[in-house]
């Protein structure tokens, strides 16, 4: 054959050799840099020594392809797990999906008709409630009510059974838009390292949960707060190294001049009630001054010479205790004398820090193998005075964001994206494909290669784990903006 009529053959060697590079290197380290997508990226990120053309060259060469691609994957559980649920989600989707529950008032127990119908058939979908219900099954009773809190639970819903408006809400979220959370969630892992190492603590955002992991197993777990959406906690790996019992709080000065700046003006006791000190300047030697001394309404946000430091008391922001893991973010982990905050279910109330439900038990799994015990961290506590406590064997602290996850039991979960980072990952991988116009799903067999094309022929998008192009256009638009982050 002449080397003329070669050439298409050549030009599709060269068209799905790049779309295959391509997609390795997508499955390794993710199709969006997330520094790019962030300011607040600061986490570890996977390695990057991989030399995936050379690889792969020896992988088609000794007939292994599919094994190669499949060590492409994050290796870790959590990653495995959400590839698997993408498959059952996936096969729901092609089954029909799952009904939409019609509007109309709170069902509860006792309830009868189409609606819990509708119900029954949705639950039963997703395993909250057991297939070997009858299909006609129309009668809220008590196992639907529980299949209905499962339902809740896994969602981040309060689980008191009753379907209301929120809940009805989740219940007719797409399974479209449920598979493209558990894309956006799989994409974020292939930014992580595989372990995040053998003992650590992880703060999981949108979950407003602090979990205690060890031997990929968690051993504890409590409530959280986290950062308000304008002070939005940032995602980040570090080491604790120390723990400060019955800590100063000063104040950082976008909150002392933006919060309570405003409220000392109109009430100039208001330092003096909260037990708040203030000082002419940051120094070491700086000079503490009186509050009523100075004429406040002159003070100006933007030149504000003031520290403010509140000592410790019941009224400390900062609360028993505080969790340092140093960082130029100034964010760590602390105890609240807020308490009643732990009981909502969303709690983004902070300006940035995490503050943690159980501080005290926290303290006592970082220092038991040092020789505290809870008598010990009472007693220390009791004495009024700041006490700082190097841990011999810092721990990594990582806080993450995930929308959607698999629990050790197999529960597939998903939150609400409080920060709107989902929707800038959708809308960065939308950047991405924006030009597709054909994709050959012929080509796409579990996780191997989608040819997408334009009509230059050059390959722009591959398949997931699930044989799905991995993000379809959106017609989402905005820009990623940066958020101010400062204090607790």
């Amino acid at each position: 054959m002449p080397l003329s009529g070669l050439k298409p053959y050549i030009q599709f060697d060269v068209i799905l050799t790049e779309g295959m590079l391509r997609y390795a290197q997508h499955l390794s380290q993710g199709r969006v840099m997330p520094e790019a997508l962030s300011r607040q990226w600061l986490a570890r990120r996977r390695p990057s020594a991989r030399d995936i053309p050379t690889e792969l060259a020896e992988a088609l060469y000794e007939n292994r392809l599919e094994t190669y691609i499949e060590s492409l994957h994050p290796q870790g559980q959590a990653y495995q797990s959400l590839r698997k649920a993408l498959r059952q989600y996936a096969e729901i989707n092609n089954s029909g999906g799952w009904p939409t529950i019609p509007p109309g008032p709170t069902l509860r127990m006792g309830d009868q008709g189409p609606r819990v119908e509708a119900l029954t058939h949705r639950l039963r979908m997703t395993d909250d409630l057991s297939t070997i219900m009858p299909t006609d099954h129309t009668a809220y009773d008590d196992i639907v009510e529980t299949a209905v809190k499962r339902f809740q639970r896994r969602h981040g819903l309060r689980a008191d059974g009753l379907v209301g408006n929120h809940t009805l809400a989740e219940l007719n979220v797409s399974v479209d838009k449920r598979i493209s959370q558990l894309q956006l969630n799989m994409e974020r892992w292939r930014w992580f390292p595989d372990s995040l190492g053998d003992r650590y603590l992880v703060v999981n955002i949108p979950a407003f949960e602090l979990s205690v992991v060890e031997a990929n197993t968690r051993i504890d777990s409590m409530r959280a707060i986290v950062g308000k959406k304008r002070r939005q906690t940032p995602i980040m790996s570090d080491r604790m190294t120390y723990l400060e019992f019955n800590p100063y709080w000063n104040i950082p000065r976008k909150i002392a001049r933006r919060d309570i700046l405003p409220k000392v003006i109109s009430d100039p006791a208001y330092l003096t009630r909260q037990g708040i000190r203030i000082f002419d300047s940051w120094d070491r030697q700086a000079l503490e001054l009186d509050p009523m001394t100075i004429e406040w309404e002159k003070i100006s946000t933007r030149h504000f010479p003031y520290r403010f430091r509140q000592d410790p008391s019941d009224l400390n922001a900062l609360g028993q205790v505080k969790f340092m893991f140093p960082n130029h973010h100034s964010v760590y982990i602390h105890d609240t004398p807020g308490k009643a905050l732990f009981d909502q279910q969303e709690r983004n109330f902070s300006s940035g820090c995490v503050r943690v439900e159980k501080p005290l038990a926290l303290a006592q799994y970082l220092l038991s193998e040092q020789g505290w015990d809870r008598a010990r961290l009472e007693a220390t506590i009791a004495q009024g005075q700041r006490q700082a406590v190097v841990l011999d064997s810092p721990i990594p602290v990582h806080l993450v964001y995930f929308t959607a996850w698999v629990d050790e039991d197999e529960t597939v979960n998903f939150r609400e994206d409080i920060y709107e980072r989902d929707r800038r990952l959708l809308i960065a991988l939308g950047k991405r494909t924006s030009d597709l116009v054909f994709c050959s799903n012929n080509a796409a067999k579990d996780h191997l290669l989608a040819v997408c094309t334009t009509p230059t022929n050059r390959p722009i998008s591959t398949a997931d784990a699930s044989g799905r192009i991995d993000d379809a256009p959106t017609k989402l638009t905005g820009e990623v903006a940066g958020n101010e982050m400062a204090g607790i």
